[in-house]
């Protein structure tokens, strides 16, 4: 993955493209992610989608825990993965596991082997194991890894231990990592520059 600034404006924003090596599109920043319930957006059928301007009906993102419930995650490796299944074969698949719309963090500091999401089989707690498992039977062509998520009120002791925390399940889901995505690492930290600059 790399990332070509071709704009700058009063020195800190960017305009730039982001080349996927997985992926026959490039992404023009900034970039419209559209939001998905289980690879598909809400309220626009898929055969809406070409007209959509482009490139903006091509980024879309879902979270694999909406597959939880339904289609096997074997089902969707025997496929193919997601772009097959959803036949958007030319889009942009970006997985991220936390849900856009409804999950609610748990920020509950004892939870160390995995994180804690609202899942529509209820909360479950999510090993990177188990979220890499998810990642290599969809194939998307930009994936998150996972994150240990606090408020921005969280104590510095908390938040050190996310960011900690958050590099663990990084290098976890780097090493089990079969797909050919790209990998964005999560940036954790609260509010404080010294933990999100630990974190990047």
């Amino acid at each position: 993955m790399k990332f070509a600034v071709k704009a700058w404006s009063n020195g800190k924003a960017r305009a730039g493209i982001l080349q996927l090596g997985s992926c026959p599109h490039n992404i023009e920043t900034p970039a419209l992610l559209l939001t998905t319930r289980k690879g598909l957006p809400v309220y626009i059928p898929p055969d809406h989608l070409p007209s959509l301007p482009s490139p903006d009906s091509n980024l879309l993102h879902f979270s694999p825990l909406h597959f939880l419930e339904g289609i096997s995650l074997k089902a969707i490796s025997n496929i193919g993965g997601l772009h097959p299944l959803l036949g958007l074969h030319d889009h942009i698949m970006v997985a991220v596991p936390r849900d856009s719309i409804i999950s609610i963090p748990d920020h509950d500091s004892t939870n160390r082997i995995g994180a804690s999401f609202e899942t529509p089989c209820g909360r479950m707690l999510i090993k990177p194991a188990d979220y890499m498992e998810m990642i290599s039977s969809m194939r998307p062509n930009l994936w998150a890894t996972l994150a240990d998520e606090v408020p921005a009120w969280a104590s510095e002791k908390r938040n050190k231990a996310s960011v900690e925390r958050t590099l663990k399940w990084l290098d976890e889901c780097i090493t089990s990592n079969s797909t050919d995505g790209a990998v964005l690492g999560s940036v954790v930290g609260g509010s404080r520059v010294e933990q999100r600059g630990c974190a990047q």
